[in-house]
């Protein structure tokens, strides 16, 4: 896996966005909150600067590894 969607915005640090890496190299960051919630977008405009749902990772976390 490649590393980090730097240019992401808060979906790069948010616990409810996932990596999408495809076949042919491309990434995408995919909202998980989409998929009960039809406010957010299920791939968001990146970089997103504001977004009511967000919630930052557990300091723990890894966002390359989501």
């Amino acid at each position: 896996m490649a590393g980090p969607v730097t240019h992401a915005g808060l979906c790069a640090v948010c616990r409810h966005a996932r990596r999408v890496d495809t076949r042919r190299g491309s990434t995408f960051l995919l909202c998980e909150r989409a998929a009960s919630d039809p406010r957010y977008a299920r791939y968001p405009a990146l970089p997103v600067l504001r977004c009511q749902g967000h919630e930052p990772l557990a300091p723990e976390s890894d966002p390359a590894e989501s």
